[in-house]
């Protein structure tokens, strides 16, 4: 084909009809259950039955693998377990690469493949989900732009480094993955948590989405490989007189491409991550909700523990806030926060939805009032669904996301979305955009 990509995913074994674990198994038992990740068919049923269903249906809006397939603990002393059957997801470029929001893998032109299996296991309040994935890439040649289009590339940096964006900001998002075919597995899905009673914690490497998008989530979304992280969220969100809150909290290690640069000093890098979500007592069919990621420059990975409240407490300033000339660069951490909602009307079939964001805080109330979009990205969205049968859906979605530079740039300096001058790999992990997956200072609709 000429367009962009075909892609379609199988579950070996009729997997996508595999019934939940029941949530009493005895100790020798297995069973087939369903690894439900942001995005998938299961969880985007979930959403549509919460604006459709007669019955009360709970979308969070802070979700992954591992708080989407949760599952009843056993009794004290038990041992579940669960086994997850192979998933097969394909996707074929013929001309250009195209990847958004395929996790860690890079679908370059030509036929990608990512293969997922594994198990899960409890014993009393530990949890063990092992969901690993196998990649195949092709990573077929293409024709790239003539070089009096594209910049110089400044000293030390790959070939497949981004061209466009260099100096003084710059991102480590390769238009390439090198010359050749490569197969590639990771931890991907997985985790091990601890039930501490309120709240749960543990290490992962899985995605997670955050927010009410359903193509882009400006903070964190499934496009890039999982960050591998210490962690803490509630068992359960937690139930107040004021209303239902969920959280997500956690410090990892953002990793550099094979592709960005020769450089084996600014390798290392911290993210802190926070997210909060509310949904009010007196109104159950909206969510609103506050994100935060702080990334910086460390010296080593066993450094990435002590900035865990990075997201609460640090102030990174205002890194790329650099008058015209200025090219110096210097290292220190950067940010991005936002605010969304959602307004869920079950008896209407529709939800409206946005997210606001921003790259610098404001310096203080006047700053905030005589430029509130200095800096800013949005998404708005809504979806409209009906049923048309027992077994079919009419639905309508449409949602525009802008992460260009805001109309600030008149009277002072704005950066691009995602890149940075205090962190040269920028807002990535891998490669990839960590946030919406059209990458930097771009639109869609």
């Amino acid at each position: 084909m000429n367009g962009p990509g075909i892609r379609f995913t199988t579950y070996a074994l009729l997997a996508a009809t595999a019934q939940a674990l029941p949530s009493q198994m005895p100790a020798q038992q297995g069973a087939r259950g369903k690894l439900v990740t942001p995005g998938s068919f299961a969880d985007d049923s979930v959403r549509l039955a919460s604006i459709t269903s007669a019955a009360p249906v709970t979308y969070s809006l802070l979700r992954s693998a591992s708080t989407l397939s949760q599952r009843p603990r056993g009794a004290a002393g038990s041992l579940r377990k669960a086994y997850f059957l192979p998933e097969v997801y394909w996707i074929n470029n013929s001309a250009l690469p195209y990847s958004l929001n395929d996790g860690w893998l890079w679908a370059g032109r030509g036929w990608s493949t990512r293969v997922r299996a594994g198990f899960e296991m409890q014993v009393d309040r530990v949890r063990l989900l092992l969901a690993p994935e196998l990649l195949q890439t092709d990573n077929l040649g293409f024709a790239f732009p003539p070089s009096w289009v594209v910049p110089p590339q400044p000293p030390g940096r790959s070939p497949f480094a981004d061209p466009w964006h260099t100096s003084p900001e710059s991102i480590d998002l390769p238009v390439r993955f090198g010359p050749t075919a490569f197969t590639q597995w990771d931890w991907a899905q997985s985790t091990v948590d601890i039930d501490l009673g309120m709240i749960t914690a543990g290490l992962s490497t899985e995605n997670e989405w955050w927010g009410p998008g359903m193509r882009n989530a400006i903070v964190m979304s499934t496009n890039a490989a999982g960050i591998p992280r210490l962690f803490a969220r509630p068992t359960r969100p937690i139930a107040t007189s004021a209303g239902t809150f969920d959280f997500r909290l956690f410090a990892g290690g953002l990793r550099e491409s094979a592709y960005f640069d020769t450089s084996l000093a600014n390798n290392w890098r911290s993210i802190s991550a926070l997210a909060l979500a509310w949904t009010p007592r007196g109104a159950p069919n909206v969510t609103v909700g506050f994100t935060r990621a702080v990334y910086a420059p460390v010296s080593s990975w066993s450094r990435i523990p002590t900035r865990l409240l990075d997201a609460v407490i640090r102030n990174p300033g205002r890194p790329n806030n650099h008058l015209p000339g200025d090219t110096a660069v210097v290292p220190g951490p950067d940010q991005i926060f936002s605010f969304f909602g959602r307004w869920a009307f079950p008896g209407a079939g529709l939800e409206v939805y946005t997210e606001w964001a921003r790259n610098e805080l404001p310096t203080s109330l006047r700053d905030f009032l005589t430029a509130p979009n200095h800096t800013q990205g949005y998404t708005l969205g809504l979806q409209w669904a009906q049923p048309t049968g027992p077994l079919a859906t009419a639905r309508v979605q449409l949602e525009t996301t802008y992460l260009g530079k805001s109309a600030t740039l008149r009277d002072r300096p704005v950066g691009t979305w995602y890149t940075s001058r205090g962190v040269p790999q920028g807002y990535t992990n891998r490669g990839q955009v960590i946030g919406a997956a059209i990458g930097p200072g771009a639109s869609s609709q």
